[in-house]
């Protein structure tokens, strides 16, 4: 938290002045800031992942993003479609899940060329010591990735191509909460030709 005013001042400072230096440091200064929220988070995650009575609806949330990513990337033509059943349910909060499927579906945006599928299945809990089971799977009908195009998307910060937008801590951050989340994610070949992201 010590970092967070700091950042502040410096990102203040350097937007009074127009010239490249200037715009180069706030670029740099909002993305340590990202960071820093980022291990806020974590830490926040890692204090809850134990609380029992924590759960989002999902299907809400879900619609919401693909309504607000058809809206953004209409214009390329990309139609988006989900098939969430009802009961699903995450265990855990809402934000959380939002950065999860928001930044996965957004890469799937990105990449697709005409579409991009949100898929759930849900299992809920059977007792005291089962805590059922979502799994979660983003398909687009892009390029796809290699196994070591895998590999390297999944470091932090990198990406394969610098034209398209972002800081490129999408999947990062997403892997560091699903595992948080004592969850798994793995990127495979998509059903519709593209790459799947499958968040369990």
């Amino acid at each position: 938290h010590a970092l967070k005013t700091p950042l502040s001042v410096v990102i203040n400072e350097a937007r009074a002045n127009r010239d490249p230096a200037a715009l180069k440091i706030v670029e740099q200064t909002e993305l340590m800031r990202r960071q820093v929220n980022h291990y806020l988070d974590r830490a926040r995650i890692a204090a809850q992942a134990d609380v029992i009575g924590i759960t989002t609806e999902i299907e809400p949330v879900i619609d919401r993003l693909v309504r607000v990513m058809s809206r953004l990337y209409g214009e390329r033509g990309i139609k988006l479609i989900s098939n969430v059943p009802d009961a699903a349910r995450f265990r855990g909060e809402q934000q959380d899940f939002e950065e999860i499927v928001g930044n996965l579906v957004d890469n799937a945006c990105k990449w697709a060329r005409t579409r991009v599928s949100v898929t759930a299945t849900y299992r809920p809990p059977d007792g005291r010591d089962d805590m059922g089971k979502l799994e979660l799977r983003i398909d687009d009908d892009g390029p796809g990735l290699t196994a070591a195009e895998v590999e390297e998307v999944t470091t932090r910060g990198h990406r394969l191509d610098e034209t398209k937008p972002g800081s490129g801590l999408g999947l990062s951050i997403v892997t560091d909460l699903v595992a948080m989340y004592r969850g798994t994610l793995r990127l495979e070949r998509a059903r519709i030709g593209g790459l799947c992201a499958r968040v369990e």
